[in-house]
Formats: structure tokens, sequence, C-alpha cells
């Protein structure tokens, strides 16, 4: 699938200005299986004339069409969630694989970002990621390596933001930012490859449940020891965001 070419074909007939387009998910954490989508997910500019009119317009473009699977925010709403460190927006911002960018100074804008976010928001989304992934494979059916793999990298990302560090996207990556000796870290490196070999609703076996699941209910109980505070200063990450819209939309609205 050439996705660039999905991306221009959708804009063709729409007024908005095509920014930032990434591919998000499994293929982005190298851990897809072979029935991955491909989750491509970014930002757009409202036309001129959206931009200016009193109307509230509809902020974010969602289209599924087979495998391609593609959710644009405006830029508004995209500053809003890295105003508040959102954490899933931050991995886009941070994607190596990068399908279109019209961003000013993108590298500068972005390093500059990931200075000034909170590590406490990264902290709460990743745990709050890993437990509901833990919820939803104790229910019927539900327990695949998909659903594991995604509460084991939301519990590792979830540590590395106790201490400050930014968690790796790669899989492989981020295992290596983890204690060599960490349980969960030798079970998942053991089982990532048998994971890519699986289609997405492949189940775990029976006897394999309750030892990984002991091993993601340990890591909860060590995290919940920790105590972490907000890192940084919200005005000063407003208004670094405020300045780089009010010169993203001078250059495209002159």
């Amino acid at each position: 699938m050439n996705i660039q070419q999905e991306i221009q074909h959708l804009f063709q007939n729409r007024d908005e200005h095509p920014l930032f387009y990434i591919e998000s998910g499994s293929r982005l954490w190298g851990m897809a299986s072979p029935d991955s989508d491909y989750d491509v997910r970014g930002f757009h500019l409202p036309s001129k004339a959206q931009y200016y009119d009193y109307r509230q317009h509809r902020d974010l473009i969602e289209i599924m069409d087979g495998d391609f699977d593609f959710v644009s925010f405006d830029l508004n709403k995209m500053f809003g969630l890295l105003a508040k460190s959102n954490p899933t927006v931050l991995e886009w911002v941070r994607a190596h694989i990068v399908y279109f960018n019209q961003f000013p100074e993108w590298e500068k804008f972005r390093d500059g970002l990931l200075e000034r976010i909170d590590y406490k928001a990264l902290y709460y989304h990743y745990l709050s990621l890993a437990k509901g992934g833990m919820h939803v494979m104790q229910t019927a059916d539900n327990f695949t390596y998909k659903k594991v793999f995604y509460s084991i990298r939301g519990l590792m990302s979830a540590e590395l933001a106790t201490q400050q560090i930014m968690p790796e996207l790669q899989i492989t990556q981020l295992f290596d930012q983890i204690d060599a000796h960490d349980p969960l870290r030798h079970w998942a490196e053991d089982y990532l490859e048998i994971k890519k070999q699986q289609k997405e609703k492949a189940q775990l076996p029976v006897a394999e449940q309750a030892q990984i699941l002991q091993l993601l209910e340990n890591k909860i109980e060590a995290l919940n020891l920790r105590a972490i505070e907000p890192t940084n200063d919200i005005e000063k990450l407003k208004q670094y965001l405020t300045e780089y819209s009010f010169n993203l939309k001078q250059h495209f609205y002159g």
C-alpha cells in the first residue's frame, strides 16, 4: 500500500491543508502481526474559510478503508492535547515512520516541545493503558498476544516516566531501557517473535496466562510504591505552542 498516495488522494477534494502524517500503533512500535492495519495518524490545518468562519467545524477527519485506518486532528485540537502533554499525540510527534510533513522548522519545534512536557502525564497515561489491557484480556477470548504486549509496553513506559526518561517507541529499544534482570523484560523478549508471527486475535496458551498476569501485577505493585510530581511549567509549554501556532498560521494563511 502506498500511504503517501492514499493521503494525497484523500485531500484532493478537501479544503483542509494536510500537515503531518505518520504510522502509529503496532507497526510504529515494531511488533506488527501479519494482518495488522496501517494506522495513519496526523494533523491538518482547517481551510482559510473554516478558520475565519464564526461557526464551529469538526476538528478531526476519520477514514476507515480496508487496511487503511486514517485519523487527522486539526491544528488547534493537536496543540490543545500537546499542552496537556498527551502521550498519544507525543508519540505521533516522535514517530520515525513519517509519510508527510509540511511543518516549518519541524525538528526545532519538536525538540523544544519534548523539553517542556510533563512526565507525570506520561506516567498516568501509560499505567492506565496497561491496566485497561489487563482488564480486557481477562474477559472471554481476549487473552491475546496483542493485549499482553500493549500492557507490557504501557508498564515499561510508565516506569521510565517515573525516572523522567522518554520511553522509546520501538519495542526492542524500549526493552534496552529496562533493567536487564527484569522478569517482565525477559518474558517479553522471549515471546516477541512469537507475537509477530501470530494473527491479531491469537490467544496466549492457557498454561502461560497466569504467569504473565502475575508478572504484570508485580510490575504495577512496584510502580504503586513510586511517587511522581509534575515535571514541567505548563504556562511555558502553552506559550511555546501559542508562538509556534501563530507563526504556522501566518505561514499558511498570510
